[in-house]
Order: C-alpha cells, then structure tokens, then sequence
C-alpha cells in the first residue's frame, strides 16, 4: 500500500477501504519526510568516503610510481624515452584525481544544499495530491541566489518563502483552520477568482493551474 494509489483511488471518487483510512490517518508526511532525508544523507555519506578512500590509494599509487621512475632514469639512462612515457601517464592519472575529486566535491556541496532545502520543504504544507519535486524545483529556483551557508539564515530565506507562497498560493493547504471561505486569488492579479478549490479539481485540472502558475 501506498500514499499514491491511495490518493489515485481519492481522486477517482472510489471509496477506501478501513485500512486505506487508517494508513491515511497514520501516515506522517514530515516523519516520512525525515527519514528518507536522513536514509540518503547517510548512504551518500558512505560513498563519498569510499571515493575518498579510493583516490588516496590512487595518490599513493601515483607517488610509488613517479619515485621509481625517477630511480629508473637516474640508473639507466637509455631508458629515458620510456619513462618519458610513463611520466606523461602519470600527469594524465593526476589530472584525472583533480578532476574525481572536484566532482566529489561538487556532489558533496549539492547534497549539503539539498539537505537545507529539504528542511526548508519540511516547514510546508501542500495540498493533497501535489507531486513534492513541483514546487522544489521552483522553491530551488526561487533561492539560487543564496549561498548554500546562508540556506540556514532565517532573515535571508523567511522572506524569499514567505514571496513564494505568496506568489503560488494555490498550492499550499490551508492551515488555518478556517477552511471554506472564498478560493485564493491569482498571484498576478490578472486572472481573477477560482471558480472551483484546488482539492476539488481534478489531476489534469490541477497540472492546467499549475501551469498557468508558472510552477511546472
């Protein structure tokens, strides 16, 4: 069983079964959330030492090589040309460790930001049936201008978040309590009033607003 046939069974107006209502009532979205953050921060955490440990060894590697081919050519000299050769290789096994490791730390310094955003996501609540990589990618967009050390700075960030779900209200589930009252109207001001609530539309409904939006 899973939140996204159960929300499919929702939208197609079926009606759940007792354990589909019981898992909906004791499904908690941000300890979900949580966990899967934490599943994959862990299991990056382990391959980027695994890469860590493997270029060392090939650093080591390439230092055993360079120190006995400078013992090789101080020895035997008519054997210059090859070791010429060999030291060409090692230059390229150098630039290819700069390279691995300016990836890693590319992926390590996404990953970081990843966790930040995702933090940041936790704090938000969405209408129900909403795919969370939508309004991610355009909260990511919405922040690529602050630095990945100021992702945790709450008078830097409150504001962008706050224009956000100002811009895109739409997309976030009420959270006052209220419920009911008038539909939220068009960020722009241009297109009016909703005439039908988000959770009452239908999937295509929803994908056409959300377009309409600018989200997807």
């Amino acid at each position: 069983m899973d939140l996204k046939s159960i929300h499919s069974k929702i939208a197609k107006g079926e009606t759940l079964t007792d354990e589909e209502k019981t898992f909906i009532g004791e499904y908690d979205a941000e300890k979900v959330l949580n966990s899967t953050a934490a599943a994959a921060r862990k299991s990056a955490e382990a391959k980027l030492k695994e890469k860590e440990a493997a270029l060392q060894q090939m650093q080591a590697d390439i230092e055993a090589l360079r120190a006995e081919a400078e013992e090789k050519a101080n020895a035997n000299k008519p054997e210059i040309e090859k070791l010429t050769r060999a030291l060409e290789m090692l230059k390229k096994q150098v630039a290819d460790k700069d390279a691995a490791f300016a990836k890693l730390d590319q992926e390590k310094r996404q990953m970081i930001r990843g966790g930040k955003i995702g933090r940041i996501m936790a704090g938000l609540k969405f209408v129900d049936g909403l795919d969370a990589e939508i309004p991610r990618m355009a909260l990511e967009k919405a922040l690529a201008a602050v630095k990945d050390d100021d992702l945790e700075a709450e008078d830097l960030v409150k504001p962008i978040v706050e224009k956000f779900k100002a811009a895109n209200k739409a997309i976030f589930a009420d959270t006052t309590g209220h419920g009911g009252g008038s539909p939220p109207k068009d960020s722009t001001g241009s297109q009016g009033t909703q005439t039908k609530a988000v959770d009452q539309m239908t999937p295509t409904e929803r994908e056409a607003d959300l377009k309409k939006r600018g989200i997807v």
